[in-house]
């Protein structure tokens, strides 16, 4: 009896270490999870306000090397930050109905015009619909990979949204609230963006737009650990802030 006694102290003495080790090593995880998530928040908030106040030029900066070695700042600021990297190539070659400026034009011409001709301010394009503005955001959840290599920030996009005056006959408005997602991967130790994503489409559909380096694939069979926005705030809790799932 005694021995079996033994035995079972020793039993139970192993399980105890296995959860304390475990619950130790994930404590120091989610440490890491929440630490790098608020790193994140800090960088989606200097970037939307980037976009926000029509910084082309910092807008510029976030994204891939790979994407700015295809895309040059002269083009990224002509178009107003909404380009894919091949829109020169097969059906691309068209944007709006219109013939493709050359690059000679494009670093001569890189004001944007009225439609009387007259220069006006770049604006950043977040959508094609030019009735929509985008006021503010809220963060709605950061989702981190398991390696630390990829990101996404899901917020929701704040202002208004103006029917056509053409064809509706009035001036008719009414609140937007649009989900957006900022696709981000770390680049030699710095958080790039990688993928920007259409939320538009008519269809309800999402259509991305922007340079992909991994394939869209690689951002579907990945796991993640999801912290919602409230748990930036808090100390970490692995049972309660960190929810690991695919995306």
């Amino acid at each position: 009896m005694r021995g079996i006694s033994k035995i079972t102290s020793y039993l139970l003495s192993a399980v105890f270490l296995l959860v304390v080790a475990s619950e130790k090593s994930w404590g120091q995880v989610t440490d890491d999870v929440l630490k790098e998530a608020k790193t994140l928040a800090k960088l989606e908030d200097d970037y939307f306000k980037k976009r926000l106040n029509n910084d082309l030029k910092g807008t510029y900066q976030y994204q891939h090397p790979v994407y700015k070695e295809k895309i040059s700042l002269e083009e990224f600021l002509y178009f107003e930050g909404r380009l894919i990297s091949e829109y020169r190539e097969g059906g691309q070659a068209h944007i709006s109905g219109g013939m493709l400026p050359p690059m000679d034009y494009i670093k001569k011409n890189p004001s944007k015009r009225d439609a009387l001709g007259f220069p006006r301010p770049s604006r950043y394009k977040w959508f094609v619909n030019p009735f929509i503005t985008v006021k503010s955001y809220s963060l709605e959840r950061i989702s981190i990979s398991e390696d630390g290599k990829y990101a996404m920030t899901e917020i929701m996009l704040e202002g208004t949204e103006r029917l056509n005056p053409v064809l509706v006959r009035g001036n008719i408005s009414f609140d937007m609230n649009r989900p957006h997602i900022d696709y981000w991967e770390k680049v030699d130790g710095k958080w790039v963006i990688t993928v920007l994503v259409d939320n538009s489409s008519i269809s309800g559909s999402r259509k991305t737009l922007y340079f992909i380096p991994n394939n869209n694939d690689a951002w579907q069979k990945m796991e993640y650990v999801q912290i919602d926005s409230a748990s930036l705030l808090a100390e970490p809790d692995p049972e309660r802030h960190a929810l690991n799932g695919k995306n």
